[in-house]
């Protein structure tokens, strides 16, 4: 990756959280990098892999925030305070002129303040206000793309052409796991069935389910993912090819490879919407209209069964009845007619369905 010469129009684009956030910062990042100016991303490690085959003219700073912890992220004696103030004095040294968080976070106003941006750019909150010198009212009823969008024409001070989020694979590495894996005409489904957060995870029994009603209904190859802790492993029989353990470089070759992916809220989704599959997504906790992956050819499997639903991951309950309750005799009705509406034969391929 080309580390880019310092001049005065740098900005640095804050995205601390997972695949699935990163990923929709690339709605943002295209048109940023279009207009000439130089960006400096401040992410988690993975972020970094996620977009190094799709963009180039970017630097990256490997941060991993202590309270975007999950569990215990105020427990301040245990912050790496040393690597946190080294960070903030090497991003002072930077000069941007701007900052950008996506986040209605004060943390992240608060960190863009100490590393001297000039313009200090986000949404709102009542404990931003010292903060951010150019804040925007956030709309309850947009997607996460969206506030992106705005942040993008606040920084460019212009209304700018709006562009969905976008990566591609190694092209070498894609080119070696189109040629790996042998569909013979078929249509491609992959299926992710982990989460970072087992509260967004569907049963793995459902998930069998649907696919041997799917296997009745449609002919398609199936390529699996267990998640990184095993989730989903016991639908490897069902699989026409099992991938575990992927890397981010990976995970992006295999699911280019594919036509669909069916998954929970989770990176992935976001990621496989990102390549151009269609995507089916089996929502929990979360709340579809600011985190459903982007674009009007995906699917939401979504139903209000708790009252408390969203609940973003803090579940009150000893399982997430949003989604337990949530029967795969019901979903793949859904399902089933979408996929038929989606897949759709490829030139050289028969009939399938």
């Amino acid at each position: 990756m080309r580390l880019l010469e310092m001049n005065k129009h740098r900005c640095l684009l804050i995205e601390f959280w997972g695949l699935g956030d990163m990923t929709m910062l690339t709605a943002a990042l295209q048109q940023i990098l279009s207009a000439g100016w130089e960006v400096t991303i401040a992410g988690k490690p993975h972020g970094r892999l996620l977009l190094e085959s799709a963009y180039s003219d970017f630097r990256w700073i490997d941060f991993t925030p202590p309270w975007t912890a999950f569990r215990g992220k105020y427990r301040l004696w245990r912050w790496p305070w040393g690597n946190l103030l080294n960070l903030i004095w090497r991003l002072r040294n930077c000069r941007f002129e701007a900052a950008l968080s996506v986040r209605r976070d004060p943390r992240d106003h608060f960190f863009m303040w100490l590393i001297g941006a000039k313009r200090r750019i986000g949404f709102k909150t009542r404990l931003s206000w010292p903060f951010l010198n150019e804040s925007l009212v956030i709309s309850e009823e947009a997607h996460k793309v969206e506030d992106w969008w705005n942040l993008q024409d606040k920084l460019l001070r212009t209304k700018t052409q709006h562009v969905s989020p976008k990566l591609l694979p190694d092209a070498d590495l894609a080119a070696r796991y189109r040629e790996k894996i042998n569909a013979n005409g078929r249509a491609i489904i992959a299926l992710h069935c982990g989460a970072a957060q087992k509260v967004r995870r569907w049963p793995e029994p459902y998930f069998r389910e649907l696919i041997i009603r799917l296997r009745k209904e449609l002919d398609f190859l199936l390529l699996l993912f267990p998640d990184l802790d095993g989730y989903g492993a016991g639908l490897k029989s069902l699989a026409d090819y099992t991938f575990e353990s992927t890397n981010v470089a990976q995970l992006l070759a295999i699911l280019s490879c594919a036509d669909v992916l069916i998954a929970n809220d989770s990176g992935p989704a976001h990621v496989a919407a990102a390549l151009g599959l269609s995507v089916v997504t089996i929502f929990g906790p979360g709340e579809a209209k600011w985190f459903r992956p982007f674009g009007e050819q995906n699917l939401v499997v979504i139903r209000d069964i708790c009252p408390y639903r969203p609940c973003f991951d803090y579940c009150r309950f000893p399982e997430p009845y949003c989604l337990t309750k949530l029967m795969p005799t019901e979903a793949s009705e859904e399902i089933v007619g979408f996929l038929r509406s989606r897949l759709v034969c490829s030139a050289n391929r028969n009939d399938l369905f």
